[in-house]
């Protein structure tokens, strides 16, 4: 009995030691995986954080950079023409490019036609899909964002080309013709537009804009607005949301394409309009066809245009014709044959 007794006691300890053995073993392992989940988690963070020093690094590089000559604009449904654009002004000297994209929301995105820009940081894109923001109002976001790196910053449309002379009518680009002392005072430049119309075409084809329309018409009465550059780095806040998206405002010294200061502020015009050395090619309506989808889309605010008020905008620039209100009736599904007598007049009385 005693040594049944013994043996039950001698096979409890043994049986102690060995759960206390299985419980060692597996604490062992327990701290293993905890030590090197803790590892795995450490090595994890330190990349992520080493990621986003270097992303924000490549944020602050690139906003290091210097241009000599920036473009902004704020754009709606403008994929079909922003290549263009941008191959355009790049061969001119401007470097960076900066658009706001305010697209209706589940629409088309400038991103998807300029990814390759942006991957090479010629382009940044500010998203403000379905915003009432008035360009004014865009135009101070990207002056303060960017008027340290820009010595010039363009404010001008999707629509609008700049071309620039020297005294033998000789074509020239950005830095040479700002380099010129004769703009060392100005702090805004105000360009006129020199309106190009329609040149009697219907449709959309595949050509750039200035091979379409290479006809420019110089007594059109848009010619006297103007849109305007300015210089950065001011102490002055050259846009704010109540100003005119065609000139910043007053307080700045403003000069004509020749750097003679204006001294007579219009928040909108020069008059009369001056091409001397320098205009912004407007192609403010293009076709019908295309006119018909810019009225569709509204303006940069999201406002529904009147569709009305808006073909007879487009006959003030353009030579009516029978074609052309067609395509507008079948676009709208409405009549404007009672104003055919009035859209036949309309150009020659705004054009003279």
């Amino acid at each position: 009995m005693k040594y049944r007794k013994k043996h039950f006691k001698i096979q409890k300890i043994k049986n102690k030691f060995r759960q206390n053995q299985l419980k060692l073993v597996f604490y062992f392992f327990f701290k293993i995986i905890i030590f090197l989940i803790i590892l795995l988690t450490l090595q994890k963070t330190f990349k992520l954080k080493k990621i986003k020093k270097n992303s924000f690094e490549m944020k602050k590089n690139a906003l290091k950079d210097e241009y000599f000559a920036c473009f902004c604009t704020m754009g709606k449904q403008e994929n079909l023409y922003s290549r263009e654009l941008i191959e355009y002004y790049l061969k001119i000297g401007f470097g960076k490019f900066i658009f706001g994209d305010n697209n209706s929301p589940n629409t088309e995105k400038l991103s998807d036609v300029l990814q390759d820009y942006i991957s090479n940081n010629i382009v940044d894109i500010i998203e403000i899909f379905g915003s009432p923001m008035s360009q004014s109002e865009f135009f101070t976001i990207v002056y303060n964002k960017y008027n340290k790196f820009c010595k010039w910053i363009s404010f001008f449309d999707f629509d609008e080309y700049l071309e620039m002379h020297d005294e033998s009518n000789k074509i020239i680009g950005i830095k040479e013709y700002l380099s010129n002392s004769i703009f060392d005072n100005c702090e805004a430049i105000n360009f006129n537009w020199l309106i190009y119309p329609d040149n009697n075409l219907l449709h959309y084809d595949n050509r750039s804009l200035q091979e379409r329309f290479p006809s420019p018409n110089y007594n059109d009465y848009a010619n006297k607005f103007v849109k305007s550059i300015v210089r950065g780095n001011l102490t002055k806040v050259p846009y704010y949301n109540n100003t005119s998206s065609h000139k910043p405002e007053s307080s700045l010294v403003h000069c004509d394409n020749e750097g003679n200061v204006i001294n007579e502020y219009n928040p909108h015009c020069n008059e009369p309009p001056n091409f001397k050395y320098a205009y912004l090619k407007h192609y403010n309506t293009k076709t019908a066809e295309e006119y018909v989808q810019k009225i569709k889309r509204g303006d940069l605010c999201h406002r529904l245009y009147d569709i009305d008020e808006r073909v007879q905008c487009f006959f003030s620039h353009n030579q009516f014709s029978e074609e052309k209100l067609k395509i507008f009736e079948n676009a709208f599904n409405k009549s404007f044959q009672e104003k055919t007598g009035y859209y036949k007049s309309l150009y020659m009385k705004r054009n003279i």
